[in-house]
């Protein structure tokens, strides 16, 4: 059991790490299918990821020395079904008339094993029903899919970082993982009306998608990006562009886009569009006023903020204050930008100043 114990530690020293990596695509994909985020769909989707985490480091770990690896004459394989109900018969202490005996064979390595091998693909079964709502038919194939990458995992050496198979490719696992699979979508049943219906997730993000969050824009603003530094690298192959790179990516990436769509790839994503101060169409004018503030301006002044930081270390002694000066300066509004954003995120009315100024929205285009 403090071997079990271990991986589970294991795998949630290692989850936060995943997790990060994991969080914005996530909200990118939930934002988009639905509009909003469900913490419902949100809790489950990263217990989803933790369960399938502890699953594979129980089958990987420990992981043992190379040389050991090296020196093992065990079998690398087991193609004969039911070896373990075989190996019960033979092995293991049970003997119905004498109760002395019923405990140690409960904790015999051939009750063990076999119980280990089906409860590793319960709760799979459990989140294939109740979140993924697939049938049975899926179910069975999608566990039998899962044990097999298990076993082929453990076949193949952790994918030939080990010269040879370090655990053994059963096909009993194989059946007692997709029983389990199946165990789990039986089990799913009773509990259905404890746990929210797909209808009520639904209809409870429908009606949150109509508000646009400063989380739904970020990840819209986040993905803006990526297409900004795509477009960048692109227009840097052309040297005849390269002393304006940032000023043009703006223009191809954001403005245009909004002039002729009312959105951007990233707002397209997470189902937003650029309006009017009424919610309809805006002028060019005020799109280019938008995104003349929002990253000119914005960035504009973090870019001038660190770069006279940097400066700090080769500037003259006599000049230095000045310098400070001017850090201090460019804080200022720095600090006003962030408390804006930060009122953004807790007033359903407040708008951004870039908005304000430009006379312009951000409203949800996502329809149910």
């Amino acid at each position: 059991m403090s071997q079990y114990f271990q991986v589970i530690m294991t795998a949630a020293t290692s989850f936060p790490f995943i997790a990060f990596l994991l969080t914005f695509p996530v909200l990118l994909i939930n934002y988009h299918r639905y509009g909003s985020i469900s913490k419902w769909s949100i809790f489950m989707t990263y217990t989803f990821i933790f369960y399938l985490m502890c699953a594979y480091f129980l089958i990987i770990l420990p992981l043992p020395p190379l040389s050991y690896v090296e020196h093992l004459t065990t079998p690398r394989y087991n193609l004969r079904p039911f070896v373990f109900i075989l190996e019960f018969i033979r092995d293991n202490p049970l003997s119905l008339f004498h109760p002395r005996t019923w405990l140690p064979a409960i904790e015999a390595p051939t009750v063990i094993q076999p119980l280990f091998n089906i409860f590793l693909t319960v709760p799979f079964g459990f989140y294939l029903r109740n979140y993924f709502h697939r049938g049975i038919k899926q179910t069975l194939l999608l566990s039998f899919c899962l044990s097999l990458f298990f076993e082929l995992t453990q076949l193949s050496g952790l994918y030939g970082i080990y010269p040879r198979p370090y655990r053994l490719f059963d096909v009993d696992d194989l059946m007692l993982n997709t029983l389990g699979g199946v165990v789990g979508y039986l089990v799913a049943k009773p509990l259905v009306k404890w746990l929210p219906s797909k209808e009520r997730i639904l209809q409870t993000a429908s009606v949150r998608s109509q508000t646009v969050s400063i989380f739904r824009r970020a990840v819209g603003f986040g993905c803006d990006i990526i297409t900004l530094f795509m477009t960048m690298l692109l227009i840097n192959l052309f040297p005849v562009f390269s002393k304006a790179t940032s000023e043009i990516a703006i223009v191809l990436a954001i403005i245009v886009p909004q002039i002729i769509w009312q959105k951007s790839l990233g707002m397209a994503l997470v189902r937003i569009k650029v309006t009017n101060a009424i919610g309809n169409r805006p002028q060019w004018w005020q799109i280019v006023v938008r995104n003349l503030l929002a990253y000119g301006v914005t960035g504009g002044l973090i870019m001038i903020e660190l770069q006279l930081m940097d400066s700090d270390i080769a500037i003259s002694a006599t000049h230095l204050s000045w310098i400070h000066i001017l850090i201090i300066g460019l804080t200022i509004p720095i600090l006003l930008i962030i408390i804006d954003f930060i009122m953004e995120m807790f007033s359903k009315t407040h708008q951004l100043y870039f908005e304000r100024f430009s006379g312009t929205d951000t409203r949800n285009t996502y329809e149910n």
